[in-house]
C-alpha cells in the first residue's frame, strides 16, 4: 500500500518543477473525494519534498471522504517522523465533523 511515507526526500525533479511550483500552502477544494485524490497526492508530494512546513488550508471543505482523510493522516504521521511540520489551517466545520467521526482530530492536531 502506498502512503505518504514513500515521498522522496530529494528535491522535485526539474521536469516536475516546470509543471507546477511546490508551494508551502495548499488550499483544499470544496469537495474532496477519491476521484480527485491523485491530484491532491501529487500536490502534497511536491510540496512535501521541498518544504519543511506545509500549511493545508481546509476552510472551504464542504465534503471530504475517508480516503482523503487517510491521505492527510499518512502525511501528518510521516512528517512527524521526518521532522517536518504539517499544519491544517482554518478547518471548516464539515472537515472537523468528518475527522471527528473517524476519531482523527488528535492525529490531525485539530482543536474542536
Amino acid at each position: 500500500m502506498n502512503t505518504i511515507a514513500n515521498f522522496p526526500e530529494d528535491p522535485v525533479s526539474d521536469e516536475a518543477k516546470t509543471e507546477s511550483v511546490a508551494e508551502p500552502v495548499i488550499n483544499l477544494g470544496t469537495t474532496l473525494t477519491v476521484q480527485n485524490i491523485v491530484k491532491l497526492y501529487e500536490k502534497l508530494k511536491q510540496s512535501y519534498s521541498v518544504n519543511n512546513t506545509i500549511e493545508i488550508n481546509a476552510s472551504q471543505v464542504s465534503s471530504i471522504d475517508t480516503a482523503t482523510l487517510q491521505l492527510l493522516v499518512a502525511l501528518k504521521k510521516d512528517a512527524d517522523k521526518q521532522q517536518k511540520e504539517v499544519v491544517l489551517v482554518e478547518p471548516s466545520l464539515r472537515f472537523i465533523e468528518s475527522a471527528g467521526l473517524l476519531g482523527l482530530l488528535e492525529i490531525l492536531a485539530i482543536d474542536a
